[in-house]
């Protein structure tokens, strides 16, 4: 009797975590927003620039992208020849494309200023048709197709009277990796990343209210959000941290909605 009433208990136990994790994550959210500080963020060509509702205080970040940065490389990796439905021959050949763009998101003055230096890689995968397939094809609409995309940046944020060095990691930002955010009843993921020092780790969860993103310090707390995905843009960074984890932080989410609106 004891063995199922114990068994009865860790079932319940199991369906009732999601519950309880999704209460217990509103309640950390609930006290992040209490001890933030809350910017609202307008983005136009390469500036965004943020403020505060009652306020005169206006902060600037400019988002630059480096000249030298392009890299592009294509990598074949199978031909297939199809006869089509309609007597025509369909010659394609299957690629994996590779690129690579360099940026730098600057806030503040140059005697105090917060920078980050980081890289884009767009990885797809392209059916293309060939010059062959293109001769003896009857058909040459749709030909070419990008079957699959994925994109990944990574790079540094660092202030320049600060020992520190902040390295961070960011997915599921693009449209392709997040899907078709007009559909109804779709759940989409959050953004994946991680934002870490020699001594702190910091990484990103659903958010509970209308952030599409929580930063959690890795002792479970609540230290940042931020709603990027669409506008009006706004980022919340708990005021009770240190300052250039402060700035880290908004640089970081600057990143994530500068290069949103790119």
């Amino acid at each position: 009797m004891k063995n199922k009433t114990s068994i009865y208990l860790f079932y319940l136990l199991l369906l009732c975590f999601p519950f309880t994790k999704g209460a217990c994550q509103s309640i950390e959210d609930s006290i992040m927003i209490a001890n933030s500080e809350k910017w609202n963020v307008d983005y136009k060509k390469g500036i965004l620039t943020l403020t505060q509702t009652g306020s005169d205080q206006t902060f600037t970040m400019n988002l630059i992208k480096l000249d030298s940065g392009k890299i592009k490389q294509r990598k074949k990796e199978s031909t297939d020849i199809e006869f089509s439905g309609s007597g025509g021959l369909d010659q394609s050949k299957y690629m994996t494309i590779k690129k690579s763009r360099l940026y730098k998101l600057q806030s503040g003055t140059n005697e105090n200023s917060t920078e980050a230096l980081f890289a884009i890689a767009d990885v797809s995968k392209e059916k293309r048709e060939t010059f062959l397939g293109k001769i003896l094809s009857k058909n040459n609409e749709g030909k070419d197709e990008v079957i699959s995309s994925t994109s990944n940046i990574y790079g540094t944020i660092k202030r320049n009277n600060s020992a520190i060095v902040w390295k961070f990691s960011l997915d599921n930002l693009s449209a392709n990796n997040m899907g078709n955010e007009e559909l109804p009843f779709i759940i989409l993921p959050p953004p994946q990343g991680f934002l870490n020092s020699e001594k702190d780790s910091l990484f990103f969860e659903r958010a509970s209210f209308k952030a599409d993103a929580v930063l959690v310090y890795i002792n479970g707390d609540h230290i940042g959000a931020v709603k990027f995905k669409k506008k009006p843009f706004t980022m919340w960074v708990r005021k009770d941290i240190d300052n250039s984890l402060q700035d880290a932080i908004a640089v970081l989410f600057g990143v994530m909605i500068g290069m949103k609106e790119k």
